[in-house]
């Protein structure tokens, strides 16, 4: 049985609380739904430092999904006040 293609997604993730920082990582996936899922977990895992820590995947929110590998040339969602 053959997988089904993947494409090439950049999801863009957040704590549920509205705390922290914006994650930005691309992710491999055959669907959106997929890549969603994926990327709340490539975020958590990255949070966590691989390893079990104090953030669940419950804490994880995905703000938005863009289409490709998309570079990010500017990002500062913490105002420097």
């Amino acid at each position: 049985m053959s997988k089904p293609p993947t494409h090439t997604f950049t999801v863009y993730c957040c704590q549920a609380n509205g705390q922290g920082t914006t994650h930005i990582d691309t992710v491999e996936s055959p669907d959106l739904e997929s890549a969603i899922l994926a990327g709340r977990k490539q975020c958590l895992k990255d949070w966590n430092g691989g390893k079990t820590g104090s953030l669940t995947l419950d804490d994880i929110h995905c703000l938005g999904v863009a289409a490709g590998d998309v570079t990010i040339l500017y990002w500062e969602d913490q105002p420097d006040w």
